[in-house]
């Protein structure tokens, strides 16, 4: 009988705690229409779910799913841009298009926010260009305490299957860029850094980055 009350409590508290699970909401820009889908040539695309419907909810313990960035949260990058402005990405404003646009040099380029000071990050969601159907090369996602990325790096997305950016090779899909951009778990990282690297994509060399949401506690 002590093992079946034992038994019961162990139950319940399990259960208590999945209860105190809650999904990250991310507030989505309207689809954009580009009329019959590209055909994309890649050995490492993730089948596309189709208009409507979108990747299983990122769940985590209650009070971890506060958005971390603002507008004031610093962010650099690896080369200066070529249109628009580092605080494009943190501004709030999915459109889109060049106004809301910041836009890197072609080759492999970051662009890294810094929190503030150390987080526990449980996801981060990145939104490249969705102007047109396209899909961007050795996307990587990395946090860390360390503002170089030397020391304590945690890669949290890598779809770089090939190591063609000598960064790292991943083994996560490439994706179409969508207006539900890319949400990645965080699984509670503790980081105050967050990097996110690409490398152009199927319709240009240059790299365009509309908006970095990290979220957490």
């Amino acid at each position: 009988m002590k093992r079946l009350v034992i038994a019961a409590a162990v139950t319940a508290a399990a259960c208590v705690f999945a209860a105190e699970k809650v999904a990250i909401k991310f507030v989505l820009p309207p689809p954009h229409s580009s009329g019959t889908p590209k055909e994309i040539k890649s050995d490492n695309l993730e089948p596309d779910p189709g208009p409507g419907k979108y990747r299983p909810p990122i769940m985590v313990p209650a009070g971890f799913d506060k958005k971390l960035t603002t507008e004031d949260t610093k962010v650099t990058t690896s080369e200066e841009a070529v249109t628009g402005e580092n605080e494009y990405v943190v501004d709030g404003d999915k459109t889109p298009d060049a106004t809301c646009m910041l836009q890197l040099p072609g080759g492999v380029q970051w662009v890294q926010l810094d929190l503030g000071a150390e987080k526990t990050v449980s996801a981060v969601c990145v939104w490249h260009d969705q102007g047109d159907d396209r899909v961007y090369k050795d996307v990587i996602v990395q946090l860390s305490n360390d503002e170089k990325f030397k020391e304590g790096v945690t890669t949290i997305f890598n779809n770089d299957h090939d190591n063609s950016s000598k960064v790292a090779k991943g083994a996560d899909k490439e994706y179409r860029e969508r207006n539900d951009g890319r949400p990645i778990d965080g699984k509670l990282t503790k980081a105050r850094y967050v990097r996110c690297y690409s490398n152009g994509s199927s319709s240009e060399p240059v790299n365009n980055y509309i908006e970095i949401e990290v979220f957490g506690k």
